[in-house]
């Protein structure tokens, strides 16, 4: 069993240990991650410059072991992380000899343009894809332009340069054709007119101008494309699209005629965006498309006039002919103040009934007799002894 369990002891490894290799000084190690670089071996080469550069800070050899990983990083494909090293290296050490040379700023544009979309047979054309990383690799050699133009560096950084201009130049002639493809010339011609400006000389000139000559004659712009193919034609006689402006040539003249500064040219100025229209319903935002519900005003209706107090009345006694008699209002007390001499006399009618109220039957008159009932004797609820 103790047999067994050394045997498989050693199987447990997952990974070289580099622990008992490691030599005693900075050199030593700094060479044998030389070495590792030169057999290819960028894993090896990285843990002894890391080894280097974190066990002995102040050496000479710490700074070189720095610069041999982002060197390892790039060989290895990391292009965003050696990138990201050979601009830090740069700053840290402004005085290291690859750093004034500018070998170091150039390295980091070329690892920002290894970082671009590459050409593989199962992904789209370069063109056709992002080009970021090209702007960027761009802005990498601008800084390196404005700090070490004048260094020998300068010759591969202007070839680096040129065919970084070409390759986003095929992507602006891309996307125009793409726009004219889909009859839309307007979005197009700023494409080629910046393109036109922003990359000449590249080789590409032939290709821009052809393109320019027939978005301006699909615009209506029979001047400019006369003056677009003209100019084709003379810088670029023997090319294919040099032959074919001397077509399109003949064919603006037969149809539009001799040159005239003085026609008269589409209206290309930006369109002005209308203010979104005013809602309907100022009550109701969420949904301006409803109209406003408006109330019609309320009619003004009557107050409603009070049902007429009908007036006590008395009835005649039996015998007479029948029919009603007002009452006589009672005699004033004399508490009370006597009536005006000017006030009109009480009316003995009751007034008439308004035609909205409903009618009312007046209560039942008591009966009047002369004579008052005597005390003791029985009477009525009408007050009239039996």
């Amino acid at each position: 069993m103790g047999l067994a369990l050394a045997v498989s002891a050693p199987a447990c490894k997952t990974g070289p240990d580099l622990s008992a290799d490691y030599a005693q000084t900075a050199r030593e190690n700094y060479e044998l991650a030389l070495g590792e670089f030169s057999d290819e071996d960028w894993d090896e080469s990285i843990q002894y410059a890391d080894f280097v550069r974190i066990r002995f800070p102040f050496s000479r050899f710490a700074v070189e072991a720095e610069l041999l990983v982002a060197r390892s990083e790039f060989e290895q494909g990391n292009y965003l992380t050696s990138q990201d090293a050979f601009r830090q290296f740069a700053k840290l050490h402004p005085t290291h000899k690859h750093v004034r040379n500018g070998w170091v700023s150039y390295m980091a544009a070329v690892a920002a343009y290894m970082n671009g979309p590459q050409t593989f047979f199962l992904f789209p054309p370069n063109y056709q894809r992002d080009q970021s990383r090209l702007r960027e690799a761009l802005i990498e050699l601008e800084y390196f332009f404005d700090h070490y133009g004048d260094t020998p560096t300068s010759v591969n950084a202007l070839a680096l340069r040129d065919e970084i201009n070409r390759r986003l130049l095929e992507h602006e002639l891309y996307v125009a054709r793409f726009y004219l493809d889909r009859e839309k010339p307007e979005a197009a011609i700023g494409r080629l007119e910046a393109a036109h400006n922003r990359y000449p000389g590249i080789g590409l000139d032939a290709e821009v101008l052809f393109l320019l000559g027939i978005t301006y004659l699909r615009m209506d712009e029979i001047e400019l494309a006369r003056s677009t193919f003209s100019e084709l034609q003379s810088q670029h006689p023997t090319h294919h699209h040099g032959e074919q402006a001397g077509v399109y040539l003949r064919y603006i003249y037969d149809t539009y005629g001799p040159a005239d500064p003085s026609r008269k040219r589409p209206d290309r100025s930006r369109p002005v965006p209308l203010p979104p229209p005013k809602p309907k319903n100022l009550e109701r935002p969420e949904r301006p498309d409803l109209e406003p519900q408006t109330t019609p005003p309320e009619e003004s209706k009557p107050e409603p006039v009070p049902p007429p107090v009908p007036t006590p009345s008395t009835t005649t006694p039996s015998g007479e002919e029948g029919g009603t008699k007002a009452a006589e209002p009672p005699p004033a007390s004399e508490e009370s103040p006597p009536a005006s001499e000017e006030s009109p006399p009480p009316s003995e009618e009751p007034p008439p009934a308004s035609e909205e109220s409903p009618p009312s039957e007046p209560p039942p008159a008591a009966e009047s007799t002369e004579t008052s009932a005597k005390p003791g004797e029985p009477t009525t609820p009408d007050g009239v002894t039996p």
